[in-house]
């Protein structure tokens, strides 16, 4: 009952993001992919975006060394961010159960300024090593290990704590964004499937898109926003779906095509091709350019 409608976007300055998977206050998007494929960056992103927007940013960095901490700190510090940002560090060197805690004391610390009308974004960088830390406690402290040696209530562990965001009555709300790293992007193994499963829909970056030289690296075919349209403007969703359904045509074609000569298709496939690689380079952005909405609207205006 002290929960609303999740409706208001949450802008990350991200094309592929806010276009084609956005973002609402008060949801739960999942940030997934490899080492290396910028998953951090599209967090930090999404802080940097909340200049004068009213949106109280927590970064918790769980299992970090404190050289990335710094780093992450003074990056956002150039961008003013560090105005409304709260760092909440369990270091690597840390006791296991300092790392189990420390989300759900910055969970506390967000609802508390969400009852006192505050949109606050949480970003959990990340929820893999917070999921070892607590099966390094569970089984010092005697517990059935269950798959993969974790404990049998893993999943109820990561839901309570992501369970609370949401859009509050009051107006005010928790949006978390938690950050899962993978390996071989296998986004099937225990930790990966139990958060999507809990969350509102999941951004799936791809090795070997990053290596091709697309970033911010999104897999497109993956990834998915399961609010997508509710929060986003007429135009944003008019044109984010149409965006999507002729990027995903033209990504499936490129993998068959891929070798093929292009002057020896037929007139309709060269459009398509075309249109779909100049799609893919508008979509293209290099790290904290945040672009706004209207920018997002004339770089795609050749589609309407």
């Amino acid at each position: 009952m002290e929960r609303k409608e999740v409706k208001r976007p949450l802008h990350t300055g991200i094309i592929g993001i806010d276009l084609i998977y956005p973002i609402g206050k008060g949801q739960r998007q999942l940030i997934i992919g490899d080492k290396k494929t910028g998953k951090t960056q599209i967090a930090l992103n999404a802080i940097a975006s909340q200049v004068n927007q009213n949106v109280l940013c927590i970064y918790v960095a769980i299992g970090k060394t404190k050289k990335e901490v710094k780093e992450i700190y003074y990056e956002l510090l150039k961008r003013n961010a560090m105005n409304y940002t709260v760092i909440i560090t369990a270091f690597n060197d840390e006791l296991p159960s300092v790392l189990t805690l420390t989300p759900y004391y910055a969970l506390s610390v967000a609802c508390m300024y969400m009852k006192k009308g505050y949109d606050v974004l949480v970003v959990l960088d990340d929820l893999k090593r917070h999921a070892d830390a607590y099966r390094e406690v569970s089984l010092i402290s005697g517990k059935t290990p269950s798959r993969d040696a974790y404990p049998s209530d893993i999943f109820y562990f990561h839901s309570r704590l992501l369970e609370k965001g949401c859009q509050y009555k009051n107006g005010a709300s928790i949006t978390i964004l938690p950050i899962v790293e993978t390996k071989g992007g296998d986004i099937t193994d225990y930790i990966s499937t139990n958060i999507i499963s809990i969350t509102d829909g999941q951004i799936v970056l791809s090795d070997k898109n990053f290596k091709k030289g697309m970033k911010p690296a999104i897999d497109y075919g993956l990834s998915v926003s399961r609010l997508g349209g509710n929060v986003q403007t007429k135009e944003m969703k008019a044109l984010g779906s149409k965006v999507r359904q002729n990027l995903l045509s033209y990504l499936e074609t490129r993998e068959v095509y891929e070798l093929a000569n292009i002057d020896e298709m037929s007139k309709e496939l060269q459009e398509k091709i075309r249109q779909g690689q100049k799609i893919v380079e508008n979509l293209n952005q290099p790290k904290w350019s945040n672009i706004n909405e209207q920018e997002m609207l004339e770089k795609f205006s050749f589609l309407e």
